[in-house]
C-alpha cells in the first residue's frame, strides 16, 4: 500500500480502519510484528469483577473519599453565589442605609472566608485520604500479584 500523498486522503483511510476495526493491525503491520488476537467477548467483565473484588476490602475508604469530594464540590458551588448575594442584596440595596450596608457586608465577608476556608482544607484533607486510599490498593494488588508469583514458583519447583 503507497502512502497517502495529502492529508484528507490519510483521514479517509484512518476513517476506513477505525470503522472496520482495523487500527491496531495496521499499528502492528507498519511495525512488523503480529496483528493481536481479539479479547473474549466477556472478558472485560470478567476484569471489572476482579477489579471489583480488589476494592471490596477498601469500600468505606472509597465511600469516605466519595462524600468528601461531594462536600468539597458543594462548597465550592456556593461560592459564587455568595458573590452574588453580596452585589444584589448588599451593595445594590437601595433600602439599607450605610451601617446596616456595612454591617451586612462584614457578616456576608466572614461567612464567605469560613465557607472559602472550610473549602480548602476538606479539599486537602479529601486529597490526603484519596492518596492514602491509593496507595493502600497499590499495596494490596502488588501483595496479591506477589503471592500469585510464589504460588507460582512453587508450582514449577514442586515443593
Amino acid at each position: 500500500m503507497s502512502p497517502a500523498r495529502s492529508s484528507r486522503k490519510r483521514y479517509q483511510e484512518f476513517v476506513e480502519d477505525y470503522k472496520h476495526r482495523r487500527l491496531d493491525q495496521v499499528s502492528e503491520a507498519e511495525d512488523g510484528g503480529p496483528a493481536p488476537a481479539s479479547p473474549r467477548p466477556g472478558s472485560r467483565r470478567a476484569y471489572l469483577r476482579d477489579y471489583l473484588r480488589w476494592l471490596k476490602p477498601h469500600r468505606n475508604a472509597l465511600g469516605g473519599v466519595f462524600v468528601l469530594a461531594l462536600v468539597v464540590a458543594g462548597l465550592q458551588m456556593i461560592e459564587p453565589l455568595f458573590i452574588r448575594y453580596i452585589v444584589d442584596h448588599v451593595i445594590l440595596n437601595k433600602g439599607l442605609d450605610n451601617t446596616a450596608r456595612l454591617t451586612r457586608l462584614n457578616l456576608t465577608g466572614l461567612v464567605f472566608l469560613t465557607v472559602i476556608i472550610l473549602s480548602h482544607v476538606g479539599g486537602g484533607f479529601k486529597d490526603y485520604r484519596q492518596r492514602i486510599l491509593n496507595v493502600r490498593v497499590m499495596l494490596s494488588l502488588r501483595r496479591s500479584l506477589y503471592e500469585r508469583l510464589l504460588h507460582l514458583l512453587c508450582r514449577v519447583s514442586g515443593k
